[in-house]
């Protein structure tokens, strides 16, 4: 029997390689670490969550979908439950900020790793930037559109890029690629900068000018 992800965790799954050794934080119930065992041959996966019911669910469907010997669950905040011989991190659904906690003050316990698979709630300019600063570099990223709300889905690989303001904001390859989904994203970012600015009063003189600056570079790039 084979499990079915949502659309942004298939989104997630499919920028993962093949025989990776793979922590899937803030697992929920472990469908994507079933359909990496199932679709992808990990050499292993960790399923790890900070809470006891999310993990009670996970080895039901775990124990249901028959693949107990090849998922490892571990209860432990952020990267803690991580192993020396993982080479890939997977993050989903978090706050961005969050992520970035997780990820940036505990970087000596993942040494090995080159690759992140990461698809944040929010804060993604922040993501970009703080990700990068760690050693990595953006090397692919899509969007995917769930239940009415856009989200990235960014994979970064150990290495370094430069990059521009606006790459930090909306995404290197995005920007490349310029699919619809991107260009309604940055309209909406457009409509809401727009409508901030009008109503932020003049006193407030370095948020306008930000405010401005972003608008000159969605118009520059749409």
């Amino acid at each position: 029997m084979k499990v079915k992800l949502n659309h942004r965790l298939l989104t997630v799954a499919n920028l993962v390689e093949e025989e990776k050794s793979i922590i899937d934080v803030g697992c929920d119930h472990a469908l994507l670490s079933i359909y990496l065992v199932q679709n992808k041959h990990p050499k292993k996966v960790i399923a790890s969550d900070i809470k006891e019911g999310p993990l009670s669910h996970a080895k039901e469907n775990i124990r249901k979908y028959q693949v107990q010997n090849q998922i490892i669950v571990k209860l432990g905040p952020g990267i803690e439950p991580i192993e020396k011989d993982i080479d890939t991190i997977i993050i989903s659904g978090m706050g961005g900020l969050n992520m970035i906690g997780i990820l940036k003050y505990k970087k000596d316990t993942y040494q090995n790793v080159d690759t992140m698979i990461l698809s944040p709630n929010s804060d993604v300019y922040q993501v970009r930037k703080e990700i990068c600063k760690l050693g990595f570099y953006i090397e692919n990223e899509m969007l995917v559109k769930e239940n009415h709300i856009i989200y990235p889905v960014i994979r970064f690989q150990r290495g370094k890029r430069k990059y521009r303001e606006i790459d930090y904001l909306y995404g290197p390859i995005l920007l490349q690629k310029k699919d619809s989904l991107l260009v309604n994203y940055m309209k909406l970012e457009q409509e809401k900068k727009e409508k901030l600015l009008s109503l932020l009063p003049k006193k407030y003189f370095q948020k306008r000018l930000q405010l401005k600056k972003e608008l000159k570079m969605i118009q520059k790039n749409l």
